[in-house]
C-alpha cells in the first residue's frame, strides 16, 4: 500500500506531460474512421484467426517441453479471451490439466484464477465459485499467480455486485471488490493491469483526476490497435461522464470502439455505448449498424449476459426507426405540396419568359443592328487611328531628320564660305605678288572634286550613322547570310548603304540619289534591284521596311499595313 501514492505520482506526472493517447479530432471524423473500420471487419476477424492457427499449429507436435506448451496454450487462451469464450475455457482447461500432469500447484490455481475470471465476465458465478474454491492459500502463490487470483476474485465481486439489488449482499460484493482491486494492484506485475487496477482504486476514492491520469498512462504504453488500448480508451471515456463532460466522453468512446474492431473483439462495451449515444443524437441509421455488429460478436462470443444486455438497446432502435418514419411521412407530404406549388410557379414562369422571351429578341435585334454599325464604326475609327499613328510616327522622324540635316547643310555652307575665302585671299596673294606660274602649278596637280567628295561621303556617313546608329545592323537582318554587307572602317557607309541611306531618309528617285551620290543612273538602279532580290521579306515590301528602320517595332508594324 505505501507503493500506491508514488504510482499515482507518476499517473500525475505523465498525465501533465501532455501524453494523451490518439490525436484530437472531430467527433465526425472519428465516426467516419469507425465506419471504415467496421467495412474491414471480417479482414481483422480473419487475421486474428490466422494468428490463432499459427499458434495452434505450435501444440501439433511433441517437441515441446512442459513449460513452452503451457506459455503457447496460455497465449492462446488469452487471445480467445476476449473473443470466444468457449475456446477461452477449453485451452484453460488444456492449461489446468498441464499443470496437474506436471504437479505444478501454482500453475494450476494461476490457469484456474483465468478460468474463473472468464466464468465470472459470462455471468457463470457458481462455476467460478466452484474452480477458486480450493485456491485459499495465498502465502505460498508466486506472485503472478497472487495477481491473477486476486484479479479473477475482483471480477467475480464486481459482477456480482452488477446484477445484485441494493442492499447489504450488494455492500459485501462492492467491499470485497474494492479490496481485491487493492490487492491487484499491489501484487500484479503487467503494466496494463497495473493501470486499470490504479483507475478502479482512483474512482473508488472518487479522485477523477487521477483516475484519467492512469488510464492516459495506460493509453501511452498500449498499441493504437490492441484490447489493452481499447480498454483503457472505454474507462477513459468512463471518467469523463463522471466529470460530466459528455463530448469527451463519446469520443473516448468512440476510440475505444475503433481499438476494439481493429482488435478483433468480440466481447466489448464500447460498441454499444456507441450505439446508445448514437441513437440519442438521432443517428438511428449508424446506431443500428453499430448494434447489429455488436449482436453478433455477441452471439459469436456465445455469452448469454452479453446477449442481454445487447438486446435491451433494441427496442430503442425500433421506436427511434418509427418516430424516423413518421418524421419522413410528413416531410414526403410536405414536399409534395411544395412540389405541387413549384409546379404551378413554374408554369406561371414559363408563361412570362416567353412572353419575355418575344419582347427580348425584338430588342436583341435592334441590338444587333447596333451593334454591326458601332463594329463598322469602331473598325474605320482604328483604321484612321492607325494611319495617324504612323504619320505622327513619320513627321516625327521627318522632323528629327530634318533639324539633324539643316544644321548640318548650314555648317557645311559655313565652311564653305570659309574655304572660298580662304581660298580667294591665297589666289589675290599670289596674283598680286606674280607668282601665277607657281599657282598655276599649284592646282594643277589638286584633283578638288575628289577631295571634296570624300569629304562630302564623310560627312554624310557620319550624320547618318549619329540618326541610325543601328542602320547597318537592321538593314543587313533584311538580307540572307551571304548578302550582307559589311564595312571597312567603322562609322563610314559603302556605296550600297549610302544608296539605300538615302531611301531611309524618303529619297527614293533613282536620278536624284545618283546625282547626290555623283554616280551613274544604272549603278543605283543595279544596287536597288540586286537588294531586293537577296532580301528576306517580300520585294515590295523592302524599301518601305527600310524605310521604318530605327522607328521601333511597333512603327514597323504600323509600317507594313
Amino acid at each position: 500500500m505505501k507503493k500506491l501514492p508514488l504510482l499515482f505520482a507518476a499517473f500525475l506526472v505523465v498525465s501533465a506531460s501532455g501524453l494523451r493517447a490518439g490525436e484530437p479530432s472531430d467527433i465526425h471524423t472519428l465516426l467516419r474512421r469507425l465506419d471504415g473500420l467496421l467495412d474491414r471487419r471480417e479482414e481483422f476477424l480473419l487475421r486474428h484467426e490466422a494468428r490463432l492457427d499459427s499458434l495452434k499449429s505450435l501444440l501439433c507436435g511433441d517437441t515441446l517441453g512442459f513449460g513452452a506448451r503451457y506459455a503457447v496454450t496460455a497465449e492462446i487462451a488469452e487471445r480467445y479471451f476476449a473473443y470466444q469464450s468457449d475456446s477461452t475455457i477449453a485451452y484453460l482447461r488444456r492449461n489446468v490439466a498441464l499443470a496437474e500432469r506436471a504437479g505444478n500447484a501454482d500453475l494450476t490455481i494461476r490457469a484456474k484464477s483465468v478460468m474463473a475470471m472468464c466464468y465470472s465476465m459470462n455471468g457463470r458465478f457458481l462455476e467460478a465459485d466452484r474452480v477458486l474454491a480450493g485456491a485459499t492459500d495465498t502465502l505460498h502463490m508466486s506472485r503472478a499467480t497472487q495477481a491473477a487470483y486476486y484479479a479473477a476474485q475482483h471480477r467475480q465481486n464486481r459482477e456480482c455486485r452488477s446484477q445484485s439489488e441494493p442492499g447489504a449482499e450488494r455492500d459485501r460484493f462492492r467491499a470485497c471488490e474494492e479490496y481485491y482491486a487493492r490487492r491487484a494492484l499491489e501484487t500484479t506485475g503487467d503494466i496494463s493491469k497495473r493501470f486499470y487496477f490504479a483507475y478502479l482504486v482512483a474512482v473508488d476514492e472518487g479522485d477523477y483526476d487521477r483516475a484519467a491520469a492512469a488510464c492516459d498512462s495506460a493509453l501511452a504504453c498500449a498499441p493504437p490497435a490492441s484490447h489493452d488500448y481499447a480498454r483503457a480508451a472505454f474507462y477513459r471515456s468512463e471518467t469523463e461522464r463522471f466529470r460530466g463532460d459528455e463530448a469527451a466522453r463519446f469520443e473516448w468512446l468512440v476510440r475505444a470502439a475503433m481499438a476494439d474492431v481493429q482488435g478483433a473483439v468480440r466481447d466489448y462495451g464500447a460498441l454499444g455505448g456507441v450505439a446508445e449515444e448514437l441513437l440519442r443524437r438521432g443517428d438511428a441509421a449508424r446506431a443500428m449498424r453499430c448494434i447489429r455488429v455488436a449482436i453478433n460478436d455477441t452471439q459469436a462470443y456465445n455469452s448469454p449476459i452479453r446477449s442481454w444486455r445487447d438486446m435491451a438497446i433494441l427496442p430503442q432502435i425500433e421506436q427511434a426507426y418509427s418516430e424516423r418514419n413518421a418524421r419522413l411521412r410528413a416531410m414526403y407530404v410536405a414536399l409534395i405540396l411544395l412540389a405541387f406549388l413549384f409546379a404551378l410557379s413554374a408554369i406561371g414562369g414559363v408563361l412570362f419568359v416567353l412572353r419575355q422571351n418575344r419582347r427580348l429578341n425584338a430588342v436583341q435585334q435592334t441590338l444587333r443592328e447596333s451593334n454591326g454599325k458601332l463594329a463598322e464604326l469602331a473598325a474605320s475609327l482604328r483604321e484612321t487611328n492607325a494611319d495617324l499613328s504612323r504619320q505622327n510616327i513619320r513627321i516625327a522622324d521627318a522632323n528629327r531628320i530634318k533639324e539633324v540635316y539643316i544644321g548640318g547643310f548650314l555648317k557645311t555652307i559655313s565652311e564653305y564660305i570659309y574655304k572660298l575665302a580662304d581660298t580667294y585671299r591665297h589666289v589675290g596673294r599670289m596674283l598680286r605678288d606674280g607668282r601665277s606660274d607657281e599657282l598655276r602649278r599649284e592646282y594643277a596637280g589638286t584633283d578638288v572634286r575628289s577631295d571634296e567628295l570624300k569629304e562630302f561621303y564623310h560627312n554624310f556617313d557620319t550624320t547618318f550613322l549619329g540618326l541610325f546608329p543601328s542602320f547597318i545592323g537592321e538593314f543587313n537582318r533584311l538580307l540572307a547570310d551571304d548578302a550582307r554587307i559589311g564595312v571597312r572602317r567603322p562609322g563610314s557607309l559603302t556605296t550600297e548603304l549610302r544608296i539605300f541611306a538615302l531611301v531611309r531618309l524618303g529619297i527614293t528617285d533613282t536620278a536624284t540619289i545618283a546625282a547626290l551620290l555623283h554616280c551613274s543612273v544604272n549603278t543605283v538602279y543595279s544596287y536597288r534591284s540586286r537588294m531586293r532580290l537577296r532580301s528576306l521579306v517580300p520585294e515590295r515590301d523592302f524599301e518601305q521596311r527600310v524605310q521604318s528602320i530605327g522607328l521601333g517595332d511597333d512603327a514597323a508594324e504600323l509600317s507594313g499595313t
